[in-house]
């Protein structure tokens, strides 16, 4: 059986997944956002991802490699004027980086990416003091990622396990299924940070099916 390869066609069909998960989850997100936070996380995440979205849509995929693709993300999240966005143009920047004049990503190649951006991440952003945060949801993510990698080529294998391990501990179904306590079964919810990196986790691995 051929390994699969992830190409700038299945990057552009990620970002759109993802554009979707933000958007469509938007509410929870901000809902969850104005326990700890100014209330519009949700909000942005879906502004500035089909940003992304539209600004991929001109894009022709022969034209433009992986890498360049990722570099394109980049850029775009730059012109947005919010933390999450520069924390994920960071990510996207050394994933970029990683997959260097490659035409199409092999499963190692994408673990390397995987490890850039969670690395992008934790280069901007800080650990979380009382619950998870963004920061050390990739960096559970990244770990979880690589040693599925050691034994499995599949990307949307590897990126199960990922998002496995980094909602261990992490009470997504009941914030997503409408609990809006400060407390959730004893404990904070989760930063809304956390839950669309988690968001954002899973729908790579749809994407990637």
């Amino acid at each position: 059986m051929t390994a699969p390869t992830i190409t700038t066609v299945s990057l552009l069909e990620a970002f759109s997944e993802i554009a979707a998960a933000m958007t469509e989850n938007r509410s929870i997100l901000s809902r969850v956002d104005r326990i700890n936070g100014d209330g519009d996380h949700g909000e942005t995440m879906a502004r500035v991802f089909c940003g992304v979205e539209t600004h991929l849509a001109t894009l022709e995929p022969s034209d433009s490699t992986p890498s360049e693709l990722f570099d394109i993300v980049a850029e775009s999240l730059m012109t947005f004027d919010a933390a999450s966005a520069r924390l994920y143009a960071s990510a996207f920047r050394r994933a970029g980086t990683a997959t260097m004049r490659k035409k199409a990503l092999t499963a190692t190649d994408f673990a390397k990416a995987f490890k850039e951006m969670a690395a992008g991440i934790a280069a901007h952003g800080k650990a979380g003091t009382e619950t998870k945060n963004i920061a050390d949801i990739w960096q559970v993510a990244a770990a979880a990622y690589a040693e599925a990698a050691a034994n499995n080529n599949d990307p949307a294998v590897c990126l199960a396990a990922a998002l496995e391990a980094a909602e261990d501990g992490v009470e997504t179904d009941a914030v997503m299924h409408g609990a809006d306590a400060t407390f959730i079964n004893g404990r904070r919810p989760p930063d809304a940070g956390a839950l669309s990196a988690l968001l954002m986790i899973r729908a790579l691995r749809d994407s990637f099916r």
